[in-house]
């Protein structure tokens, strides 16, 4: 009796195994998700950026002297500090017409005059197209265009030189060297506008303080009379200056713009 019921046992379980292996291989293999696509990236048409507006050229004026810092006595109550202030307000004005920005030591008399290490400090913080610093005498005749007496700098080396070589800090006395070559370039532009406007002019170099200290092409326009009648403090005499000496920097302003694409 055992014998039989382990073979029925046996035999049961063989039936078992068969149907499950049959339903194993009619039955439909399970489908494997297939993995997600990855994003396509579409690209989007570049923006062509709109270039920044050129700024304005700037003109950095220094009317020399103020407050108790009377400089040279020019006759008929008129001190060097007050025709050399009327002058930059009149010059300022033309230039600001012609488009310039126009940055000036002093719009009116001060109390205390600005040291002229100061006055660097300022030109240089603006990166001028021209700084321009206005003096006045009682002597002599015409206009009288002063550059540094400093030697030009030696031209820098952009070759590819030692890249080892450790930075030098521009000496604060000879800073203007590096710009004593543009100066002269002004200076003779300067020239040549003011002698077109039949003006006596006389060109030269001079150790004029703060001329050694700015670090932009520079000129100091002294004002000397322009006949025995007319003096330096003379409003119709003045203007005829302003006259020239802004023709002379627009032309500076467009000898000096700017390549296409360049940065101002």
């Amino acid at each position: 009796m055992t014998v039989t019921l382990t073979r029925i046992h046996a035999a049961v379980l063989l039936v078992a195994l068969t149907l499950i292996h049959a339903q194993a291989q009619s039955s439909p293999p399970t489908a494997v998700p297939a993995p997600a696509a990855a994003a396509v990236q579409v690209p989007q048409p570049s923006v062509r950026p709109t270039p920044p507006s050129p700024t304005r050229a700037v003109i950095f004026l220094d009317p020399a002297h103020g407050g108790p810092e009377t400089g040279a006595s020019l006759g008929n109550n008129f001190a060097e500090k007050d025709v050399t202030v009327a002058f930059a307000q009149r010059l300022r004005a033309a230039l600001a017409s012609a488009g310039f920005t126009v940055v000036a030591t002093r719009d009116g008399d001060l109390p205390t005059p600005l040291p002229t290490d100061q006055r660097a400090e300022a030109a240089n913080r603006v990166h001028a197209l021209a700084c321009i610093v206005i003096h006045a005498t009682a002597t002599g005749s015409g206009v009288h265009l002063y550059t540094s007496t400093l030697q030009p700098a030696p031209s820098a080396d952009n070759s590819g030189g030692d890249a080892s070589t450790p930075f030098t800090p521009t000496p604060w006395e000879s800073a203007q060297a590096g710009f004593v070559e543009q100066s002269r370039r002004l200076s003779d532009l300067l020239k040549a506008t003011l002698a077109k406007s039949s003006l006596p002019v006389l060109t030269g170099t001079a150790p004029l303080r703060p001329l050694d200290n700015l670090m932009c092409p520079a000129v100091a326009i002294e004002i000397a009379p322009n006949s025995a009648s007319i003096s330096a403090s003379d409003g119709a005499y003045q203007q005829q200056l302003v006259v020239a000496v802004a023709s002379a920097l627009q032309l500076w302003r467009t000898q000096n713009a700017p390549q296409a694409g360049g940065v101002q």
